[in-house]
């Protein structure tokens, strides 16, 4: 019981039923948005409401998980989370839908905090590496089971069934968490200390993403009522700079913290995770829709494309940490170049093949993608990390995923938004191609980044260690 290998299962779990959730959502578009009669830009919520809630519960989970302990607020969040699904599962309407993906999605933020939490607690070094791969292969093998699953699902459930039964697809696996972090998440004392959760700071903040991401939703939205989101996007960032000050001189932890704000390779390291999250998970979602919408493939036809990638992602996910353990830091740039460089050529692809040549070079990009992607993630993770002192270890581990969470937000509305156009049915190989062109902007940028010094020059044995 507390051992690190069930300390480890449980965390596997969380990534598991949780991405699980997020594998199949993308399957369940087209079918859920006609169930419900949807407009556009109520599917665009639905899709991108999630990554904003997860991103705001994220850092007040990290801190309650902190002082309070990780086994209360994994709880926690595992009931949330299939609270969320099973609304969700039953929603009228897609207003009601889009409510209760946000529920979810504060779940997964509150599950997340504590997974890294625990990772951070109990793994050091290249261990540590070894268990963000193993939790990267968790979700590596929900991407394998969920569109398998979502495929025969659809083929066979009752019309207008389908979508729902995907969305609760998840619960089995997370109430089996929840049973296993019972049993196996060790109680924690407290530590005494003041919980200084910044309620204030993250409002403001989900309220800045809200009003940068709704132009992009709307496109209709231009003259005086454009300029006027501008100017309440520029009092809130200047608000929340002048909270944070405030904040901090009165001797509380602010969310922007200042240990974490002040180091270089935590600040980079954030920005290089940003930007690819936010074009990956870009990438799958407008892929995924246009080969169901676009090309009018079945759901086992696509989950037939897109599984191989999955595959050499479990694959890559148990060598990662021999990789860097060979090339260090250069495994950052070298994976992102080679992510950027596929969706590149897949841009290409979109618009200048069709039938087999497409279906090869989709085969064959994303297996790429995938491969770099798991040689990415967990180092990426670990470097970023390693910059944060101890006592920040929960926040630190938050605020990288609330970064990225909230980028992708943003870049979901912004590609589906270029590729939808006014209709789900109006789903282009044009659309796609510019979709593309947006998510390699992004990697081709965190590619640049990851070649900073502070990130270059940190070696396998010092990811641990504070800076």
């Amino acid at each position: 019981m507390g051992s690190r290998r069930s300390l480890l299962a449980c965390c596997a779990g969380a990534g598991f039923a949780t991405l699980l959730d997020q594998a199949v959502v993308n399957y369940a578009v087209p079918s859920l948005g006609t169930g419900l009669d949807a407009p556009v830009s109520g599917v665009q919520w639905f899709l991108s409401v999630y990554s904003l809630t997860f991103g705001l519960g994220l850092v007040p989970g990290g801190r309650l998980g902190d002082a309070l302990g990780r086994r209360p607020l994994f709880v926690l969040g595992l009931a949330v989370f299939m609270a969320g699904a099973l609304a969700s599962a039953a929603a009228p309407g897609i207003w009601w839908a889009v409510a209760a993906r946000a529920g979810q999605g504060l779940g997964a933020g509150l599950i997340s905090a504590q997974v890294l939490g625990v990772i951070q607690d109990h793994f050091t070094g290249l261990p540590r590496i070894r268990a963000l791969a193993a939790y990267s292969a968790a979700g590596a093998a929900a991407a394998v089971v969920g569109p398998l699953g979502a495929g025969l699902i659809l083929a066979v459930a009752p019309q207008g069934a389908g979508w729902r039964l995907l969305l609760a697809l998840n619960l089995p696996f997370t109430l089996a968490t929840l049973l296993l972090t019972l049993r196996s998440v060790p109680r924690q004392p407290r530590t005494g200390r003041r919980v200084h959760l910044d309620l204030p700071a993250i409002l403001l903040v989900g309220g800045l993403v809200l009003l940068v991401t709704t132009p992009v939703i709307d496109p209709g939205i231009e003259g005086p009522e454009l300029w006027t989101i501008v100017a309440l996007c520029g009092l809130l960032a200047v608000g929340t700079g002048l909270w944070e000050y405030r904040y901090a001189a009165r001797g509380r932890t602010p969310l922007f913290v200042p240990a974490l704000m002040t180091s270089r390779g935590f600040v980079v390291g954030n920005m290089v995770a940003l930007l690819w999250f936010g074009g990956l998970v870009s990438f799958s979602t407008a892929l995924t829709i246009y080969l169901l919408q676009g090309v009018g493939w079945s759901p086992l036809a696509v989950a037939a494309v897109l599984i191989p990638s999955a595959l050499a992602r479990i694959a890559a996910s148990s060598v990662s940490s021999q990789i860097y353990a060979r090339f260090g830091g250069h495994t950052l740039p070298l994976a992102l170049t080679i992510q950027a460089a596929g969706l590149l050529l897949l841009a290409g692809a979109s618009t200048a093949w069709n039938g087999g040549a497409f279906v090869a070079a989709v085969v064959g990009l994303e297996l790429v993608i995938g491969l770099a992607s798991a040689v990415l993630e967990p180092p990426l993770r670990a470097i970023t990390l390693g910059f944060a002192p101890p006592i920040h270890h929960g926040v630190a581990a938050a605020f990288l995923q609330l970064t990225q969470r909230l980028s992708a937000t943003f870049c979901v509305a912004l590609v589906t938004g270029t590729m939808l156009a006014t209709d789900l049915r109006t789903v282009t190989a044009g659309g796609l191609r510019r979709g593309f062109l947006i998510c390699f902007a992004l990697l081709a940028a965190a590619s640049v980044l990851s070649f900073s010094r502070a990130l270059i020059r940190t070696s396998p044995p010092l990811v641990a260690v504070s800076r």
